[in-house]
């Protein structure tokens, strides 16, 4: 065989063997940012559920402020 044609082989041989790793590579990548993702959404998830939360707070202390207001002055007469 010509030198030429064994050294096309090996640089083929190279460049797949490094296609091959810079897949799993960016396989490895793209899992790792599927993950930040995930912990992302289900940050706006939590953050959703806590303002829920937090309006139904508000409303029951406005209801305790009015309750306390009658007590006021409901003894004050």
């Amino acid at each position: 065989m010509p030198t030429e044609i064994i050294c096309s082989i090996i640089s083929l041989c190279g460049c797949l063997a490094s296609i091959v790793s810079s897949m799993g590579l960016v396989n490895w990548r793209l899992s790792h940012l599927e993950k930040k993702v995930d912990e992302h959404n289900s940050w706006g998830e939590r953050f959703a559920k806590q303002s829920t939360d937090i309006a139904l707070i508000s409303q029951d202390v406005s209801y305790i402020k009015k309750a306390i207001d009658k007590l006021e002055r409901s003894s004050d007469t």
